[in-house]
């Protein structure tokens, strides 16, 4: 089996695990009591204690393989939503569950990013594409499962099925042959253009992890409505990139996309009527893998004689610095819809950004 093969089966599991809570985290902090101001502080607290944990991730990879740090950090996230599933509605609560998570979660982000520069030979778009439909199918089954799970059962036996699945998705990174291991850590700089781009995107994570809270709070209060929506989503993205992938040149058409992916999200925040929202959900799924398709490729395309570990190093801590940042003036604007629309003028500024032709 290829590496990049056994890269899609862990990704799967591993997105299946994860996104099984994370794409409900807001609702559920929010049913638990937390206001709109104390999930976006979780939320910047998380992404500070990934920023923190993503640099130790780095420099621990000299002295211990990737793949046992997966480990723990499928240990890590699987007991932060054990944690949720019995913690009561207090703020020290909450932030001893923002530093979990993030543990867990840049733990995993960091590795996981490593592992998929490796897999992918030259940057090739259709392995690009291959991983970014794994990770779809992997979040509409999650979809599928945290809303039947936490609508019939509850948010213990929530967190028992993320530990199995974090567990079982680590091993096909034990049979991963990686045989260009360099401890070497150096810190190279990120090209201005790709460096605006990664700053604006963080826009999109943000618009993402408000997105389902949104939806609660204005179209449909329920779980169900929320995890419909995201099944929707997933399945026309999956269709949308075996086709973007293979047929479009997206250095030549972005622009325009994705100025219609702005407007497809415009609309949604000027929507009321819940079966319209879902049809929303059908073009916002095309227009999010337009994105993640170019956002991926712009992560993943870099120079052969790139230190992998350093380029990572500082992507991971841009990513999260910025996002906490966010997050920080979410917290004082204290307007979803606000802040919404605020996250997709920067992922309108994007289409306007020159991307490098070198890959």
């Amino acid at each position: 089996m290829s590496n990049i093969k056994r890269y899609n089966i862990f990704i799967l599991l591993s997105t299946l695990a994860r996104n099984i809570v994370e794409v409900f985290s807001s609702v559920l902090l929010y049913k638990m009591g937390y206001s709109l101001k104390e999930i976006l502080l979780f939320y910047s607290l998380v992404y500070l204690t990934g920023a923190i944990t993503s640099t130790i991730v780095i420099y621990l990879t000299k002295i211990i393989k990737p793949k046992y740090i997966l480990i723990v950090s499928s240990i890590i996230f699987s007991g932060s939503f054990y944690y949720m599933s019995i913690m009561d509605k207090t703020f020290t609560n909450l932030i001893i569950f923002s530093i979990i998570y993030g543990l867990g979660a840049y733990t995993y982000h960091t590795i996981r990013h490593y592992y998929a520069i490796k897999s992918i030979n030259n940057h090739e778009r259709k392995e690009i594409g291959s991983i970014l439909i794994y990770t779809n199918i992997a979040i509409v089954l999650s979809s599928v499962i945290g809303t039947y799970v936490e609508t019939k059962l509850s948010k213990l036996i929530l967190a028992i099925i993320v530990i199995i699945i974090s567990v079982l998705a680590v091993i096909p990174i034990f049979k991963y042959e990686d045989k260009t291991n360099n401890n070497k850590i150096k810190i190279d700089k990120i090209e201005k253009n790709k460096l605006l781009f990664f700053i604006c995107e963080q826009a999109k994570v943000i618009n993402l992890s408000l997105q389902p809270l949104y939806l609660y709070l204005f179209i449909n209060n329920t779980i169900s409505y929320v995890g419909i929506f995201n099944i929707i989503m997933g399945i026309s993205s999956c269709i949308f990139i075996y086709f973007f992938v293979r047929k479009v040149d997206d250095k030549k058409y972005f622009k325009y996309l994705n100025i219609l992916f702005c407007i497809i999200l415009i609309l949604k925040l000027n929507i009321s009527n819940k079966y319209l929202v879902l049809i929303i959900a059908l073009f916002e799924g095309l227009g999010i893998k337009i994105f993640e398709i170019v956002s991926s490729e712009n992560i993943y395309s870099i120079k052969e004689d790139t230190n992998i570990k350093g380029y990572l190093l500082i992507v991971e801590i841009i990513f999260c610095m910025i996002r906490s940042i966010m997050c920080l003036i979410g917290y004082f604007i204290n307007d979803i819809k606000i802040i919404l629309y605020l996250t997709i003028v920067l992922i309108f500024i994007i289409s306007f950004i020159k991307r490098d032709n070198k890959v």
